[in-house]
This record gives C-alpha cells, sequence and structure tokens, in this order.
C-alpha cells in the first residue's frame, strides 16, 4: 500500500495553523531564518517548500542567502544576529553545504539551541525533522495496521520490529538510526563498506533507504510484507525525481512503501514546522 506523506503532513499542518493563530493574537508571528550557502539547485527547491508550507499555515520564512566565499567568521556573524533577534524564532543553515564552500562547519554550533529547529546542534530540544518523519509515518502504519487492537501501543509495536538504515549520513541515515535506536527496536545500520547487504536487509521487517541513488533497493533484497520507506532522492536526466527504489518494482512485495516524490518529503517539512511553532513558545 502507498503511503501518502501529502495527507499526513497535511493533518499535521492544520493543527499548526491553528496554533499560528492563536499565537498571532498573542503578537507572535512564527519565523524561520534560513542561511543558504551559495545557489544550489536542489537546496533552493527544498527551501520554496519550506517557504509554501510555512505560508500556508501563517508563519514566516526570511532567506539569508550568501556566497561560498564567506568565510567562517562572517557567517559566525550572520547566526550571531539571528540568535539575537527575537523576531527569528528557528535558524537553519541549508545542508549540504556545498563542497566548495570555505565555512568550517563547526560554526553551525554557533545556533542557539533553542533556535536550532534542525535539531542538530548539541543540546538542541529538537528531534531531527527527518527522523521524526520516518516516526510519524511508521506511527501511520501502525494505526493502519492494528487500528483495531487496543492492547498494543505503538511504542510496544516499534520495539517488536527489526529495522534497516541503509545509510549513515549526517542528514538523514545516522539521526533516523539513533530516533529507531532509541525507541528500542532492533536495529542494523546498512552502508558503502557493509558485507552482503542483502541478505541483512532481507530479512528485516522495516527498511529505511537514505542514499539517494538509483536501486539502492530491489524487489529482490526485501522480504514480502517489508514496510519500505525511502528518505534519500534523486534526479534522472529529465528532471524526474525518483526514491532509492522504484514503485513499480517492489509494490507488490512491500506491505506499505514510500512514493517519491509525496512520500517523507512533506512530513519532513511539517515535522521541521512542528519544531518552529514550539521554538514560539521556549523563545518568548
Amino acid at each position: 500500500m502507498k503511503i501518502d506523506g501529502k495527507a499526513i503532513a497535511e493533518k499535521i499542518l492544520q493543527d499548526l495553523a491553528r496554533q499560528v493563530t492563536e499565537l498571532k493574537e498573542k503578537g507572535i508571528t512564527p519565523t524561520l531564518g534560513v542561511i543558504l550557502v551559495g545557489d544550489d539547485p536542489a537546496s533552493l527547491s527544498y527551501i520554496k517548500q519550506k517557504q509554501k508550507t510555512a505560508e500556508a499555515i501563517g508563519a514566516k520564512v526570511i532567506v539569508n542567502q550568501i556566497a561560498t566565499t564567506t568565510t567562517t567568521e562572517e557567517l559566525k556573524k550572520i547566526i550571531d544576529i539571528l540568535n539575537a533577534d527575537p523576531t527569528i524564532h528557528g535558524i537553519i543553515v541549508q545542508r549540504p553545504l556545498p563542497k566548495e564552500s570555505s565555512v568550517h562547519r563547526d560554526v553551525l554550533n554557533e545556533i542557539s539551541p533553542k533556535k536550532d529547529v534542525d535539531g542538530f546542534v548539541p543540546n538542541s530540544p529538537y528531534g531531527v525533522p527527518v527522523a521524526k518523519a520516518v516516526l510519524t509515518i511508521l506511527r501511520e502504519v501502525f494505526a493502519q495496521e492494528l487500528k483495531n487492537v487496543q492492547a498494543q501501543t505503538f511504542e510496544d509495536w516499534l520495539k517488536n520490529q527489526c529495522v534497516a538504515v541503509i545509510g549513515r549520513g549526517e542528514t538523514a541515515g545516522k539521526p533516523i538510526a539513533d530516533a529507531l535506536g532509541e525507541h528500542g527496536c532492533t536495529l542494523s545500520v546498512v552502508h558503502s563498506k557493509t558485507e552482503h547487504p542483502e541478505q541483512i536487509i532481507k530479512t528485516l521487517n522495516i527498511v529505511v533507504s537514505c542514499v539517494g541513488k538509483e536501486r539502492v533497493v530491489t524487489k529482490e533484497m526485501i522480504a514480502p510484507g517489508t514496510i519500505l520507506i525511502s528518505v534519500g532522492i534523486w534526479r534522472d536526466t529529465f528532471g524526474k525525481l525518483h526514491g532509492d527504489y522504484e514503485e513499480e518494482e517492489i509494490q507488490d512485495v512491500a506491505s506499505y512503501y514510500t512514493p517519491t516524490p509525496g512520500g517523507v518529503g512533506p512530513v519532513n517539512v511539517a515535522c521541521l514546522m512542528q519544531n518552529l511553532i514550539k521554538a514560539c513558545t521556549i523563545n518568548i
């Protein structure tokens, strides 16, 4: 069954829109400050999606686009200004940073934890949105599968699952694995140096792929009934977005799967907006 990420996100956003209305009555407009280093088309596309979603719930996104030649010290000054601005409730630096950027990555930790709505800064009070998105999608699957069973909670169900996270990148694979591990499931992290990954993947109930390449997962690699989530995305020569598997190939093997687009992406942005609204209460 195809998992409708847009529908899941819409439920979240409807609730957030009500919260934004209440905040505006108190004179608070939730505002996200985004720092973009360079002009990568994919990053620009992601930011536009954030802007569109924010507008839909009545929030604001302010983009600070800077050159790849910007120094670490110059970026730190921009972050300091946003940290000190009471009208900015959340701050993100769009990742990944361009390879040609001269900025030292440690400067990203200069973001105030209270405003780190991406959840990457030490002591941030927010969950990483993409990890929250995966858990939200799994919660929806649980509701679909066990909606008539009252004895088991989502947490109990997840503890009994065997999960593979493919990829260990700092922006997706690692935080997703960390979040799943905190829920007590049996977890396997599969990466480029894992021997015989297909043998591992085929024994597991849930597969979360975070690579962003063609056919990372094929139907031969998964067991019937697997729950399949593609966080990784890539664009073909015609500009069409794909996930880490071809949906037509795996749809008769997987019990549930996320499409691309319309799967993890909308839920990820909705979870970022959840963090932004939470930041409004923390930063008052």
